[in-house]
């Protein structure tokens, strides 16, 4: 019973096909359709993904960040994390867990980024991605809402990191 989930994934094609023949569709074609539509959206979409990646890549490149680290109070893992968690969820997920390893889940660097972490979300990547997606342009002040709570929820974890975690 080791792989267990090689059943449900199994059993759920089973059961869209089972459903198919009882409304007596035509499943095999419906998925092709399917697939076309959906490879017409990621060619939509793929730009705006690549445009985030290679900022998200020349920001961390720079050394930007490294000089800002190196000037302020902050702790560093967290910054490094604040500073991420806008465009990159990937960039700060892997941070969060190298804090985790490094100081344990139930240390104050590890609670502060695992409140970071589901506290704020992508803004950059998800508004670029999806307003661009489906054509919306106005987007400015989207941005700056989104922007406004991810630095907001970021203060709130230094407050916590710095005043009341133990």
């Amino acid at each position: 019973m080791e792989n267990i989930s090689y059943f449900f994934i199994i059993g759920f094609i089973l059961l869209i096909l089972i459903y198919g023949i009882f409304k007596r569709t035509n499943v095999y074609d419906s998925f092709i359709d399917g697939a076309k539509y959906q490879m017409k959206e990621g060619i939509t979409i793929f730009p705006y993904l690549l445009c985030m990646l290679v900022a998200v890549n020349v920001f961390q490149a720079s050394g930007l960040l490294n000089d800002l680290i190196h000037t302020s109070k902050i702790p560093n893992e967290l910054f490094i994390q604040g500073a991420f968690r806008p465009a990159s969820s990937h960039a700060s997920m892997s941070i969060m867990l190298q804090i985790l390893k490094q100081y344990g889940p139930d240390s104050k660097a590890g609670m502060a980024s695992s409140i970071l972490q589901g506290g704020s979300d992508t803004t950059i990547y998800v508004m670029g991605l999806y307003f661009g997606s489906i054509g919306i342009r106005k987007t400015r002040h989207a941005y700056v809402i989104g922007l406004i709570s991810d630095c907001i929820c970021f203060l709130c974890c230094l407050v916590l990191f710095l005043i009341f975690l133990k």
